[in-house]
This record gives C-alpha cells, sequence and structure tokens, in this order.
C-alpha cells in the first residue's frame, strides 16, 4: 500500500500518514479492517479518519496534509467501527459491508 492508493484495505492513507508507515498496520479480517497504532508512535498528533460516500475505491483521493486516511463506506461500515486498546496500542476496527447490503443502498 503507498499514498494515494487505497488498494484491497479499502483505506487511503494521506501521505503524511504514510511518512510514518512503519508505526502503524492494516489487517484484513474476513469480517472487517483493522488499523493499528504502535503505542507511543503518535502520542503527539492527531489521526483523523474520514468517511467517503457513493465513491468507487480508486475515487477516494486523500491529499490532506494531515495525519488521516479515508475509509471508503462503500466497503467499510464506519456507523459499526470499534475503538479499543490492544497491548496499549490504539485498534480501529471497521466491519465490511456485505456485496448483497451494498447492492441495497443504491
Amino acid at each position: 500500500m503507498k499514498a494515494g492508493t487505497p488498494g484491497k484495505y479499502h483505506i487511503n492513507p494521506s501521505p503524511k500518514l504514510m511518512s510514518r508507515a512503519s508505526q502503524w498496520r492494516v489487517v484484513e479480517h474476513d469480517d472487517g479492517i483493522e488499523t493499528i497504532f504502535y503505542k507511543g508512535a503518535f502520542d503527539d498528533v492527531t489521526i483523523y479518519i474520514k468517511g467517503y460516500y457513493n465513491q468507487a475505491v480508486g475515487d477516494c483521493e486523500n491529499k490532506d496534509d494531515d495525519y488521516s486516511y479515508i475509509v471508503n463506506t462503500d466497503y467499510l461500515n464506519h456507523r459499526e467501527a470499534k475503538a479499543e486498546k490492544k497491548d496499549g496500542n490504539p485498534v480501529f476496527y471497521f466491519p465490511k459491508i456485505k456485496s448483497e447490503d451494498n447492492n441495497k443502498k443504491n
């Protein structure tokens, strides 16, 4: 994954967030996507999570100067997102939207 290309994870990090790529990671599960930020790595900054609606994955550009990433809400359910700490690390979990549920939205 690189800045500007959401790829198979259906998220798109800003170039500034990607400049610290070794300090966070994305894990894809069968039912969702998890972003993990390593303990202490981002104590000095705020990370913004943004939702974009009704856009194809490739259309989600993120050129912000902030530490941010876009969650494509056509593929991930941001309303049922969960945040917790695992081993002291902030973790955000976004459930995937089933394709049949996504078709109902259109």
